[in-house]
């Protein structure tokens, strides 16, 4: 949830600033913010689930602290390198100043991953939450601010970035003073900067799938104000990537304390696909009026882009929960082919800007970004079996596209049609998931115990519990048990798809 309300704060951020920037002044923005989303979406994950996963599988308070070493380590020294890589490709369209801007940016937003990293490895995600809303709120507000007051234009609204990356860097974690691993023998932990090195290979091709295009627009000849239109189309149709991060973000620690992780996986997939193909087809089929009144006239070409955004834009968070999954197993034989989806999209933007320019480019992204999700769901497949797509509904979101289709020429109908399809969205992606009836082996609808058996899959809350490290109140107790049963910890329901005996053993103590 807070991974969509930040996309929803990033959207409102963009559509704020098209109003308040002029158009060439937006492109600039637009193409230094994908930059920004390209570094962050490596930093994200490559030292925080590196972190992360350490943290889970430490089993001492030493091995913790030279985790988190590391990860102050590893954090300072790629966001320097990924300064002066935003900062030689800002140069091609930026004054100094903006430069300057997203550089320093840059550098905070990579420093403050420590500390993502060491709230999911202790699994506390509320707090975690609580950090990354306060950061784009802050974010925002600042940004705002400096483009109105101090009308700093494109470069105040990229300084924004930085000022709220402070949010997480007043949060670094300490380590004891008197440990017994130096720093030394941190910089030389080989199996960390190992998994380091290839969360980061991995993720920075992943995140080529939401930059490349809105840099590209920049870069390539043609009018500004439609490149700042498909700009405008991507940064609304990015919301389904911030959704597969959040998803993947609750999931990663619960998937890395276990080889067999299927069950997990099949339950993230659900859970994506529940509010992200619904939310697909509202952007697919929004009106003209809706987005009339969302974008100011200079971006009347969104109405046509965003049909072609809205589907890279799921596709690409796909990808990224697919490589997640890869990840928390520390399989990193993925990288050939997320290099020859990264190779094919590319190819299919820029044969699509040569056939018809920036349409063409917003066509052939779309076909490019299926391709690869098709490459990589293959592999998964490949590896976990058809199960990881159980629960995985089609039928429910191509009816609802074909409503919102029907009902687009009537704007308050649609936008009824919309709120209701969105709300059911919603309801599934937050309520538990019926389990397929090949798992459960009883008829729907039946009252049945939930045991220690491992055949079925989970609940989708007691996976999210787990990664959380809530208490459990068991919801069906069997008649008889009286009330101290009911509100026993039903350890095996939850803890069978995280660990076996031995985590069960463990996580009894715990409690």
């Amino acid at each position: 949830m807070a991974f969509a309300l930040v996309g929803l704060l990033n959207y409102g951020y963009a559509l704020l600033l098209t109003r308040l920037l002029d158009v060439a002044a937006y492109s600039r923005f637009a193409a230094g913010q994908g930059l920004l989303l390209w570094v962050t979406t490596v930093s994200a994950v490559s030292v925080p689930w590196v972190l992360a996963q350490a943290m889970v599988r430490a089993s001492s308070r030493p091995e913790r602290d030279a985790a988190i070493r590391f990860a102050k380590l590893a954090s300072t020294g790629s966001g320097g390198v990924a300064a002066v890589v935003v900062a030689a490709v800002a140069s091609r369209f930026a004054d100094p100043a903006t430069v300057l801007a997203l550089a320093a940016s840059t550098f905070v937003l990579f420093l403050g991953t420590t500390t993502t990293g060491w709230l999911q490895g202790l699994e506390r995600m509320r707090a975690l939450s609580v950090r990354y809303v306060a950061e784009n709120v802050l974010k925002n507000g600042a940004g705002l601010l400096l483009v109105t007051t101090a009308k700093a234009g494109d470069t105040g609204a990229l300084a924004a970035f930085g000022i709220g990356g402070i949010v997480m860097l007043a949060g670094w974690p300490r380590t004891r003073r008197r440990s017994h691993e130096p720093w030394l023998v941190t910089v030389a932990h080989r199996e960390l900067w190992h998994r380091a090195a290839g969360i980061a290979a991995t993720q920075g091709v992943v995140a080529l799938f939401t930059a490349t295009d809105v840099v590209l627009v920049t870069l390539l000849p043609g009018s500004r104000a439609l490149a700042a239109s498909y700009q405008a189309s991507a940064a609304l149709a990015r919301v389904p990537l911030f959704l597969a991060g959040g998803v993947a973000t609750a999931f990663f620690p619960s998937l890395s304390r276990t080889a067999d992780s299927t069950m997990i996986a099949a339950q993230a997939v659900r859970m994506y696909a529940a509010i992200a193909l619904p939310l697909t087809a509202v952007l697919m089929t929004a009106p003209r009026p809706v987005l009339a009144v969302m974008f100011p006239a200079e971006y009347g070409a969104v109405v046509t882009l965003l049909k072609d955004t809205a589907v890279t834009g799921l596709a690409a968070g796909g990808i990224g929960l697919i490589v997640a999954f890869f990840q928390a197993a520390d399989d990193y034989a993925c990288l050939a082919r997320l290099g020859a989806g990264i190779a094919v999209y590319i190819a299919a933007l820029l044969g699509g800007w040569w056939a018809a320019g920036i349409a063409g480019l917003a066509v052939g992204g779309a076909l490019g970004a299926v391709a690869a999700l098709a490459l990589l769901g293959w592999r998964l497949i490949a590896r976990r079996g058809r199960a990881v797509l159980a629960g995985v509904s089609l039928l429910e979101p191509a009816l609802a596209t074909g409503l919102l289709i029907l009902l687009r020429p009537s704007t308050l109908l649609w936008l009824t049609a919309a709120a209701l399809i969105g709300l059911r969205a919603g309801l599934r992606f937050l309520r538990p998931a019926a389990e397929p009836r090949s798992a459960r082996g009883h008829p729907a609808g039946k009252h049945r115990r939930t045991g220690p058996a491992l055949a079925g899959h989970p609940p989708t809350v007691s996976v999210l519990i787990d990664a959380t490290g809530q208490r459990v109140r068991a919801p069906d107790c069997a008649p008889g048990h009286g009330k101290a049963a009911s509100h026993r910890p039903r350890w095996p329901a939850v803890l069978s798809a995280s660990g076996g005996p031995a985590l069960h053993a463990r996580a009894k103590n715990k409690w």
